[in-house]
């Protein structure tokens, strides 16, 4: 059977993920995403524009608008999304004036922005473009004479940008110093700095006492929990995630992970194939639904979308690794030789690798071939090659 005739009929099989049902919204949210990834924002736009009631497509519709300094139709968006998320709206409302060079209006929306819940940092702030138009305007030096955060919350910014560039002993010594608040905030940093430093009891310990209903907390008690092994407890705390962060694409990988480490792998695929629907070239997703389908003995489908892999990347040794082995699974010397092939050119020294290639030609009736392939394994300490080697090769 030729290779291309085996490429097309594998092509035609349906992927057990096609079947995973998906919240419509989601669906449309992702899909938008997965336009933008593309270069296709005409497309993700229509899309957000169907859906301006919910505030998370008004949210990206907005910032996109602004991307494109279409300033008038952003706040067409923003005014709406008022109604929803104030804080959001003034937000970018401050960015939109900013960007007009309105400064005045600016930083009024601004000011309201910082009053409110979830305000930016001012890290944050100066990071945006749109306000270097404001700048060095009187209204922008008047506006930061005035004390905006308080000494606790500047910090908690302190101690997150040290987080984030990795000085967590620094980041542990701010927050040491915060020993009269009693805030979530508070414990969500240390639990992000101690998952940083992988002391996972301590980092929960954190985790716990901080605000169990905040999205952001869920999510890092459930990376606590998978970086430590714990995928028993992952597990529900991904489930929780899932219904509390559903905009969230990597959420659903994340938690298909846990699905396999706990074995629960049509569950995994599930969620895999939700992600799939949406972001279908995706090749993260696409090799840990592979991957789930060989675990789920369902190799044709594995077949099917490690061929895609392929196809979109042919310096990944792993995929040729799968590929063959499937192959050679199915009896199919000749395509499992030519990936095998692919693979060592990457890897020329993986044992195993070697060792099936040998397998192959042995199987393809060219004993010297296989020896040559075995003697290699055989150097690469692979007991099975050497006695093959010992076996046929050896005079």
């Amino acid at each position: 059977m030729s290779k291309k005739f085996v490429h097309i009929a594998i092509m035609l099989l349906l992927p057990f993920c096609s079947n995973a049902q998906i919240d419509d919204l989601q669906r449309d949210y992702f899909r938008a995403q997965n336009f933008v990834l593309h270069g296709e924002t005409d497309s993700a736009m229509t899309i957000w524009k169907n859906h301006e009631d919910v505030a998370e497509f008004a949210e990206s519709l907005a910032d996109k608008l602004i991307e494109e300094e279409d300033y008038s139709r952003a706040l067409e968006v923003c005014r709406k999304l008022e109604k929803m998320n104030p804080s959001e709206a003034q937000f970018r409302m401050a960015k939109i004036y900013a960007g007009m060079g309105f400064a005045e209006e600016s930083v009024e929306y601004l000011g309201k922005h910082l009053s409110g819940k979830n305000a930016r940092t001012y890290s944050q702030i100066i990071r945006c473009n749109e306000f270097e138009n404001i700048n060095r305007t009187a209204e922008w030096r008047e506006f930061w004479e005035i004390p905006r955060y308080s000494k606790s919350v500047e910090a908690f910014a302190d101690a997150e940008y040290n987080i984030s560039q990795r000085h967590y002993d620094y980041a542990l010594e701010i927050l040491d110093a915060m020993t009269n608040s009693k805030s979530s905030r508070l414990n969500y940093l240390y639990a992000k700095a101690y998952l940083g430093m992988e002391n996972y009891s301590q980092a929960m310990k954190h985790a716990e006492l901080a605000n169990s209903r905040d999205k952001d907390v869920v999510a890092l008690r459930f990376a606590i929990q998978k970086a430590s092994g714990n995928y028993a407890a992952a597990y529900e705390t991904g489930k929780l995630l899932l219904a509390v962060d559903r905009y969230n694409a990597e959420n659903l990988l994340d938690f298909a992970e846990v699905c396999m480490q706990q074995k629960k792998y049509l569950e995994a695929r599930r969620y895999t194939g939700r992600y799939l629907q949406c972001f279908p070239d995706n090749e993260k997703a696409l090799f840990l639904d592979s991957r789930l389908a060989l675990f789920a003995e369902y190799k044709d489908d594995a077949l099917v979308e490690v061929s895609q892999l392929i196809e979109q990347n042919q310096s990944n040794a792993e995929y040729f690794r799968m590929r063959g082995e499937l192959y050679y699974g199915y009896d199919m010397w000749e395509l499992a030789s030519y990936d095998f092939a692919m693979a060592l050119d990457i890897m020329p020294d993986d044992a195993r690798l070697n060792y099936m290639m040998g397998m192959c030609w042995y199987n393809r009736a060219s004993h010297d071939k296989a020896c040559f392939y075995w003697r290699r394994a055989a150097t690469g300490k692979s007991r099975e090659a050497a006695e093959m080697y010992y076996q046929y090769c050896e005079e």
